[in-house]
Formats: structure tokens, sequence, C-alpha cells
């Protein structure tokens, strides 16, 4: 039996400890856990929520107001012989909980599962007469009624480990996830003789295994390492959405439904697929200071699930020429790197990337678009190709200075896109990095990249085209990963360490970028992005230490466009009552602030606290030319209102120890979110369904916890 792994821990425990020296207390104590690792904690934790917010408990697990029961579990053991056993639960018997098992032969092998339940609540309130939610048939019926919207996700896996020799190991694990639930969605319907939005939310009942295999061989001159992961997704919700129609009731306002179809009902549902990949990767030391990387894989995506039956299907689609998509797409990758130190101060990287990824879906008639003559339209297969370069250089200058300098290439190259794009995008980045210890206290280091994109000659031109059947000026929008963009980053990152119980960090970072547009301005501009963090922490004494951070960023969008409508005369030269130039400044701009302290009043009696504030504010600024009162645009467009989300989180904590193996403690959470939205302030569907969120949230939750070390 080889003993690598406590080998390893040993070596990196007394690595860490030259690097960062620390108290011999503390150094005894991290001795006598590697050597002594055992720990049996169990805890019971009550919590009451006083009210159920649907802002609060999206990830939380807890939908239910009053008293909530949970528990945790840890235990390691290892014994004389090397036998590892490792248990850990967190969060039993709530939504959220976590488990997890394993059993170890130190150096030889290792068997593990776990299991994890992930719950997601939808944010808002629905209230609707719609059943069935959940399902894939839905009714339209009078009685309205609160609906709860969530997916919950159960994952179970399997791990296996055997080092077959000193050099070579086998692993291999097995995940399943089941993930049911609903979430909201709609579709277009005849609604009272006229075309509405109907409440459909997506039923979600669906299974992913996932199965990964690995061999590994490693010596100190070189590792190769081969494996095989597979994917395999079944939609268990059905093929399609369907809806019965009535007579909806919605929120006492009834509208009769149409007993015919909608133009989008059935709705396809997420196909079955799977997808295999193959991958082999190797690691030559060519010397203590050289070393070269290879990695090959090889993947193999299907999905050739049935469509709905033409029975089915509304009549625009029941011309369906194929019973399945036969997707294959077949995806080829190669990584390489070589890094060298070259000297004492110059050191050397350089990488590259080659992706394939190749559409083989045949590419036929699909459909016969009955709606316009039976005309036969195809499906559109679209595969790509790229390449990443990177190359850099380090070197140590005199009085503690590091410079590296850096250039990225990235190239695009797709077929089968519309003629609309173009077929090829290249960007070139330049980086220089400089690092300077400016002292015992201070460490601070300052990056700047330039980065210039462009591309091939596009498919299409800008058309002014008056022909009556279309709005005028054709292809005149550069799609935003097709433009032309020139981007600049800067990033200053500042470590100050002033006193010994004080250490501050500081970071500030910004990026401008610049697209050039095709015609008139219309399309994206420019963007920018800043960011602002400073984060401190202060030891008072060995039992009492605190910390606070504020972080602000900002991110600014600008674009342009022309309100181009049937028969407008768009050429720039004058401003017709259908022809409205108009641009748009979109503004995210965002505040966090956290404090938080931790400290022991005396040895039975510790207390803590966290304070987490944070704000999110949309700014709308939408401007165009008054072109009268017959203007295409409507009076009052683009007068939105700005959003606003804020976040107070207060978490305050007391943990008394009635002996030395056991102890309780008392946590408390106050929790105010405020949202401004206007989309969600009142939206309802045409069937009368209202879909909102309460402006104004507060959540209080006490918890008490009881632990006991065995």
């Amino acid at each position: 039996m080889h003993n690598n792994r406590v080998f390893k821990r040993t070596v990196l425990a007394l690595a860490v400890s030259l690097a960062f020296p620390v108290s011999s207390a503390i150094a005894q104590e991290e001795v006598a856990e590697l050597i002594s690792p055992n720990v049996a904690e169990a805890s019971v934790k009550l919590q009451h929520l006083n009210e159920v917010n649907p802002l609060y408990r999206q990830y939380y697990g807890l939908a239910e107001e009053g008293m909530h029961g949970s528990a945790d579990l840890k235990v390691i053991r290892r014994s004389d012989e090397g036998r590892w056993l490792r248990i850990e639960g967190r969060d039993l018997g709530l939504r959220t909980q976590e488990f997890g098992a394993s059993v170890e032969q130190q150096g030889d092998w290792k068997l593990g599962v776990e299991y994890n339940q992930i719950p997601r609540y939808a944010p808002f309130r629905v209230i609707t007469g719609v059943t069935g939610i959940g399902h894939n048939t839905l009714n339209l019926g009078t009685a309205v009624d609160d609906k709860d919207l969530k997916t919950e996700r159960t994952a179970t896996s399997l791990t296996a480990t055997k080092f077959i020799s000193r050099h070579l190991q086998a692993s291999v694990t097995f995940k399943n996830e089941d993930k049911k639930g609903e979430r909201l969605f709609g579709s277009n319907g005849n609604v009272g003789g006229f075309l509405g939005q109907l409440f459909t939310p997506e039923p979600i009942d669906s299974n992913h295994k996932q199965i990964e295999a690995s061999l590994d061989y490693a010596t100190e001159k070189f590792y190769v390492s081969g494996g095989y992961y597979g994917s395999f997704f079944e939609n268990k919700a059905g093929k399609g959405l369907f809806v019965n129609y009535g007579t909806t009731g919605g929120t006492g306002n009834p509208v009769a439904v149409q007993g015919t179809p909608t133009q989008m009902s059935p709705l396809s549902l997420a196909p079955d697929n799977q997808a295999h990949q193959f991958h082999i990767a190797g690691g030559y030391n060519w010397s203590r200071d050289t070393r070269a990387n290879l990695k090959i894989s090889k993947s193999f995506a299907t999905q050739d699930d049935s469509f709905l039956p033409n029975s089915a299907r509304v009549p625009y689609y029941a011309g369906m020429k194929r019973s399945d998509l036969g997707g294959k797409v077949d995806t080829t990758n190669v990584f390489g790197s070589l890094t060298s130190r070259v000297t004492d101060k110059l050191g050397l990287l350089a990488s590259w990337a080659y992706e394939d990824r190749d559409d083989r879906t045949p590419q036929v008639d699909y459909l016969v678009d009955v709606a316009h003559g039976g005309v036969l339209l195809q499906n559109n297969p679209e595969s790509q190709k790229t390449h990443r370069g990177k190359f850099e250089a380090s070197y140590r200058l005199p009085q503690g200075f590091n410079l590296t300098a850096g250039y990225d290439y990235d190239f695009k190259k797709y077929e089968g896109m519309d003629e609309l794009f173009r077929d090829e995008i290249t960007e070139n980045t330049y980086r220089v990095d400089v690092r300077k210890s400016l002292g015992d206290t201070v460490n601070g280091s300052l990056m700047f990249a330039h980065s210039e994109r462009d591309g091939s000659s596009w498919g299409t031109t800008p058309n002014l085209v008056n022909d009556g059947a279309h709005a005028v000026g054709l292809h005149w929008t550069a799609p935003t990963q097709f433009s032309d963009r020139e981007r600049d980053k800067l990033k200053l990152m500042v470590d100050w360490m002033p006193v010994d119980p004080l250490s501050v960090q500081f970071a500030y970072e910004y990026a401008l970028d610049d697209y050039k547009t095709r015609i008139f301005d219309i399309g994206l501009n420019e963007g920018r992005s800043e960011l602002f963090s400073l984060d401190a922490s202060y030891r008072f004494s060995d039992r009492w230490k605190a910390n606070l951070w504020y972080s602000h960023s900002t991110n600014d969008i600008e674009q342009k466009s022309l309100n181009s409508t049937f028969n407008s005369q768009c050429n720039g030269s004058s401003i017709a009552n259908t022809c409205v130039p108009w641009g748009a400044d979109l503004k995210l701009s965002s505040n966090a602030f956290g404090a938080g302290f931790d400290g022991q009043i005396s040895s039975k009696v510790s207390v803590g606290g966290q304070y987490l504030y944070s704000r999110d504010v949309n700014k709308y600024d939408i401007t165009y030319a008054d072109a009268g009162t017959l203007s295409s645009i409507r009076q009052g467009a683009g007068m939105l209102p700005d959003t606003e989300y804020t976040l107070n989180t207060l978490r305050l904590f007391a943990k008394y120890a009635l002996t030395k193996a056991t102890s309780v403690r008392l946590d408390y959470v106050w929790d105010r979110r405020e949202m401004d939205d206007y989309t969600w302030s009142s939206w309802s569907y045409s069937d009368g369904t209202r879909v909102f969120v309460e402006p104004d949230q507060i959540t209080r939750v006490i918890g008490v916890t009881l632990s006991h070390a065995f």
C-alpha cells in the first residue's frame, strides 16, 4: 500500500507553513489534525419562518410559514491501517438537503455516494384560472387561484477509484439527475376573436444521466490520461404542450376563447438527446523548467427524437416533411501548451486551441409553408471552426518589478450561416501587466489590454429598397457578435497592510468597447463598464476580528436605430412620418456593501454578525426625433421608468458551549427585498392570468441549533 495522499498533504502543510509563518499553537493544531483527523459531530436545527416571500424563498427551500426542522452530520474516521470513512450531511430534512459518504483505503481504492436537492421557486406570484399546470395538457377555466411555479432537481452520484499500480489509477463516476416542476411561459392564441397571449407554463419532467470514466498514468517525467464522458437526456413531460379551450375567468373579467387551436399550440417540448466524448491528454517534463501539455477530444452529439405526429400539429405545420430532425453534431477539440523558465528572470508560455464544430444534420425540405402557397422550407445546419492562440513572456526587472507581455489570437470561421452575416471573424489582443512589490506592506499590479476585431466581407450590403413589401432599409444592422470592435481594458490592484492587524485590498477595472456600424450609425455604437472594489479586515485580538467590503460597478450600452416601416423613405436626408431615428443609452449600476464581526465574549460564549446591502438600478434613456402626430412612434414611447432591486440582510448569531462537546446556537435573520419593476408590477395575460411581484418583502427567520461532538 502506498500512502501517497498523506505524504502529499504533509508536504503541502510544511510548504504553506514555510511560506506563511503562523503561531506555534496554530501549527500544532494543524499537525494534530493531519495525524488524527477523526471528527464526529451532529446537530439538530429548528427554524421559524414568519412569512413566505417569493424573492427570499427562491433557493432556500423554506416554502411554508412556521417551524422547520433539519439536521447536519459530519463524521471522519481514519484507522491506523489508513482506512478512511467520511460521512457528511447538510440541511437533512429540507428541500435543500445534501448528503455524501465515502470509504477509502488510502493509496489503494475509494468508493463514494452523494445526494442533493436543488429547489428553485419562481420569484413572483401567479393568479390564474389555468389548471393542469405541470402536465402536458392545460385547461383554461374560470376558477381563480394562486399557483406556485417551481422546479426541483434531485441528483445522485456514485464514484469509484482504484490504484491499479503505483503509477496507474482508474476512476468512474455515474450521476443521475431528475428535474420536475414548471416554469413561466406563454403562447399566442385566438382570444375573444383576436390574437392574444395565453398563460401556458411549460411542464418540466426530465432525466439526465451522465457517466465519466478515466484511466490515468503518471511518473515524475510525464503523465497520460484517457477517458470517456456520456450524457443522456430524456424528457418525460411529452413531446408537446396542449391547451383545452373553454371560457376563461381570469380575475373576474371572463373572455371567450375560440374553439379552434391557437397558432402556437401545441408547443413542442425539449427533445431527447445524447452525447458521447472520448478524450486523451498528456504532459511531459522536458526539464525541471520546461513542460509541454496536449489534450485531444472528440464528441458526437445526436438528436433523433421523433416530432409530434401530423395529426397533432396545427395546419401551418401539418406539412412537415420529416418525422425527426436527424440532428448530428461532431466536435473535435485540440489543445496544446508549452511553458518554460528560460532563465532565472525570463519565463515563456505558448498555447493553441482548435475546435471544429461540424453540424452534420442533413439539410432537406423541412416543412411546407401552407400559409404562403406551399413553399418548401429547409433547415439550416451551421458549422464553426475556432482557433485560439496565446503567447506570453514574463521578465523580472530590477527594483522588484515584474513585467508580463502577451498576445492573444482568436479566429472563427462559420459555414452555413445566413447570407446576412460574414463568414470569418478575427480578433487580436495585446496586453501588458506590471507588478511591483512597493515594500514590506504594499504590493500592486497594473494591466492594460487592447483588442481589435474585424472580419471578412458581409454577405449582403445595406439596401434602401422601397418595394412596398418590406420595411425600407434591409441588412442595416451589424449583429453584435459579427461587428467590428475595438476594446480597451485597464485593471489596477493594490494590496496594503499598513499594520499587522489591518489588511486592505483595492481593485479598479475599466473597459471601453467601440463598435463600427454599417450605415447611419445604426446598431450598437459603444459600451463601457467600470468596477471599483474595496475589501478590508481587522484583527482586534486573538478573539475578535471584523471585516467590511464595498463595490460599485456600472455598465453602459449606446445604440441607434431607425423606426422604418413599409414604404418609408429612410435615406438619411430627411425624416418622414414613418422613418424616425432614435437612440438608447442603457445603464446598469450596482452598489454593494457588507460588514461583519466575529468574536468570543468568554471561553463559552461566542457571537458574530453580518450585514449585506446591494442595490441594482437599470436606466432606460431613449430619445427620438419628433416627427409629428402621424409618426409611427406613439406619443410617450421610450419613457420607461427605472427598475430597481434592493437587498438588506442582517444575520446575527450567538453560540454557548454547554460542555466541551455540546453547544447551542441562536441565529436571527432579517431580510428585506424591494423590487420596483414595471414589467412585473401588474402583468396580465389575455386569458386573465396575473403575474406580479410584491414591491416590498420582509422575511424574519429565527433558528436554534443544538450540536454535539462524539
